[in-house]
């Protein structure tokens, strides 16, 4: 794997690999997160993990649900934002995405899930805001959008003090257009 790097340096407390291509990058981040994964569980029953949802996570997601030493029946997974207004079964969902991807493809203790199905989406997110606050994360897995999005938190309007843990956001022009430029609608209009 040491041949696939292309950089690494560390900015303040954050320490950055470059890998040469998505493959690369992905199984290297893989292999990080089981390694965090297996330490923490060796001094914690259980694990609480975020799961983004994007085709930049495929070769991470890939990598990471094939191995099998991760003890997954000690672990709630958690996905990270939802689109508000698809239809149930569309194939833009992220809990769809996270389901195809890894949610179904180990043995988790719990997996949790928004429902942007339901009738009341304030409700919604009061109910999984409720779900992550019953007990600290201990690993987020994300990627940072092309506009520096966070779980669709676009900035210049993302507040990270906000006290909501969850709540709906408009998305805005350059974060639709990812989403399109990623393949998950064929046009703006329909983002």
């Amino acid at each position: 794997m040491k041949s696939n790097i292309v950089a690494a340096f560390s900015a303040e407390q954050l320490n950055v690999v470059v890998s040469k291509d998505r493959i690369s990058s992905g199984q290297l981040a893989a292999r990080t997160a089981s390694e965090r994964i297996k330490y923490l569980l060796k001094t914690k029953n259980e694990l609480r993990m975020i799961f983004a949802a994007a085709p930049s996570q495929n070769e991470f997601l890939e990598e990471l649900s094939n191995d099998k030493s991760i003890k997954w029946n000690r672990i709630h997974a958690f996905h990270m934002d939802e689109y508000v207004g698809l239809p149930a079964n569309s194939e833009q969902l992220f809990s769809k995405y996270l389901n195809d991807h890894i949610f179904s493809k180990v043995d988790f203790k719990s997996v949790n899930i928004i429902n942007s199905q339901t009738g009341n989406i304030d409700e919604e997110c009061e109910r999984y805001s409720k779900l992550l606050a019953e007990a600290p994360i201990d690993i987020v897995c994300m990627g940072i959008g092309e506009n520096g999005h966070i779980a669709f938190n676009d900035p210049p309007v993302a507040d990270f003090n906000d006290e909501k843990l969850a709540k709906v956001v408009e998305l805005d022009q350059a974060c639709k257009q990812q989403q399109v430029n990623d393949g998950c609608f064929p046009s703006l209009e329909d983002a």
